[in-house]
């Protein structure tokens, strides 16, 4: 079937919606609405394909965009356009879903377009993007914090790790100690993804046939990457070039598979199918992408919350590993201070993106205040994806004080996607 070319699509529904439709055929408008959206996805994935997370459509819209090639200039004007119809529509009747629907939509537009901004040359500083693209506002992350954050984890830290040295090599030493050896981390990854599993099914009806594929690949920028592929199954490729330690292989295998990525897609396909087209893609920079990228960023301490963690890993993991688990309390226990770390983390960024500071000042903050081991590989992340990084620190605390631990709400917020991630602290 041939499909009209972008511009044609977009222009078809901001006629139908210029048309004054009411309550009845309100959500044929939006289902037109959402088709003529995914295509424009598509289409700037073309252009730019760090731009698209996934998509689990029909062929044919992406051969459609494949042969059009569009502009960057004309995908704008046509998500512009496409908002607007849409901001119009606003008073027609319907029901309170159309309303979300359509609200959600006009969000994700205004991504898509500020995203071609961007690649058009466009340099917001760091808080101004993380709002246009992900619905995120840093400011309010910062408002009542206190005023050197970290400063009592870091006290802590330093009592837990003594010897020589500034704190920052003594952690990288110790965090030495637990890394999977290479040869093992296939075995010690398949665990932990298992065990990630058997938590969410005590909270989660699963999909039937639902399934994780793994892929082991270098030169990512991700410490791994998930792509729903359609049908329950998703494919994670995790980048072996950057070591993992037992504790680090336990949040990935949450973060990308269960309860995270694989899980958040695959309850959305169950819930919706192609019902509602616009979950049939997922664009990298937009509010859809921050709640993902929060729900999994979460899913660890949901999953393994206390010495549950310390249990599993000391247990299941560090015998697969070869390593002794009699230091597996300590690994785990001082993992979860420098986590707490993580708001040092969007502050560097932050400080990098808006020329504060240069690429080796910010690469000697993020080892020295974060505790970080990759910081070079972190900031070649940034560079790339610029922004996004607030989704991993200024998202995960926004829900995780929604969510509390309880699987109830966690479930709430990622299988309703037409939801904006709240501020911190109620802001």
């Amino acid at each position: 079937m041939r499909f009209a070319p972008i511009a044609a699509s977009v222009a078809l529904f901001v006629c139908i919606a210029c048309g004054g439709q009411r309550a009845d055929s309100d959500r044929a408008s939006l289902d037109d609405a959402s088709r003529a959206y995914v295509r424009l996805v598509l289409a700037l994935g073309e252009r730019d394909s760090d731009s698209l997370d996934s998509y689990h459509g029909p062929a044919e819209w992406r051969a459609q965009a494949q042969r059009e090639h569009t502009p960057l200039a004309n995908l704008r004007s046509a998500a512009v356009a496409l908002a607007d119809s849409l901001k119009t529509e606003r008073t027609a009747a319907g029901t309170d879903e159309d309303a979300r629907r359509r609200a959600f939509l006009i969000r994700q537009l205004g991504a898509v377009a500020s995203r071609i901004d961007i690649l058009q040359g466009a340099r917001p500083s760091f808080d101004e993007e993380a709002r246009l693209l992900f619905g995120l506002d840093p400011r309010a992350s910062d408002a009542g914090g206190e005023p050197n954050p970290g400063a009592a984890v870091r006290t802590e830290l330093d009592r837990l790790l003594p010897g020589r040295g500034d704190l920052a090599t003594r952690y990288a030493a110790f965090d030495r100690q637990f890394l999977v050896p290479p040869d093992r981390l296939p075995a010690v990854l398949s665990r932990a993804i298992e065990g990630c599993r058997a938590a969410t099914r005590e909270h989660v009806a699963l999909p039937d046939g639902e399934r994780v594929q793994l892929d082991y690949v270098r030169d990512l920028p991700w410490s791994a990457f998930t792509r729903y592929e359609g049908r329950f199954v998703s494919r994670v490729q995790v980048n072996v070039a950057l070591p993992l330690t037992v504790d680090r292989t336990l949040d990935l295998a949450c973060h990308e598979a269960y309860p995270g990525h694989h899980t958040i897609a695959a309850l959305l396909d169950a819930r919706f199918g192609a019902r509602r087209p616009e979950f049939l893609i997922q664009p990298q920079f937009s509010p859809q992408s921050a709640l993902h990228e929060a729900g999994a960023s979460i899913a660890p301490e949901l999953a393994f919350p206390g010495a549950t963690r310390t249990a599993f890993e000391r247990d299941e993991l560090f015998p697969l590993a070869g390593l002794d688990a009699s230091g597996a309390a300590r690994h785990v226990a001082i993992g979860r201070l420098v986590d707490c770390l993580t708001g040092i983390e969007a502050s560097v960024a932050r400080r990098y993106l808006d020329g504060a500071l240069d690429f080796p000042r910010a690469a000697a903050a993020l080892e020295h205040d974060a505790l970080m081991p990759s910081a070079d590989a972190t900031l070649k992340f940034v560079n790339q994806f610029r922004s996004y990084a607030a989704t991993y620190t200024i998202g995960r605390d926004a829900l995780a004080q929604v969510v509390a631990g309880d699987w109830s709400a966690y479930l709430r917020a990622v299988q309703d996607p037409t939801q904006m991630l709240p501020s911190p602290a109620g802001k």
